[in-house]
């Protein structure tokens, strides 16, 4: 798997701020492993074009990947980030 740079937008901050803390951890392990090219649990979301979740326990995070940097736009409870 490739390196990637990742950038948080504006609401995915605000959402990454609201977490509980041992989430915090957990998300920033996987996004480690992004930057270092270790594998992750990603896959494409159904129904829309360039937007990829990754799974973190009960929370998701979307995110776009643009050549070799990823766009995490939203992080939230399985439930609700699809809306």
């Amino acid at each position: 798997m490739a390196r990637f740079e990742i950038e948080f937008s504006k609401s995915a901050a605000k959402d990454y701020k609201k977490l509980p803390k041992d989430y915090k951890v957990l998300i920033d392990l996987v996004l480690s492993k992004l930057t270092h090219g270790v594998p992750v649990d990603i896959k494409p979301v159904a129904g829309e074009e360039n937007i990829y979740r990754i799974r973190v326990g009960k929370y998701r995070i979307l995110a776009t990947v643009i050549e070799n940097s990823i766009l995490i736009t939203k992080i939230g409870p399985r439930g609700d980030v699809y809306k």
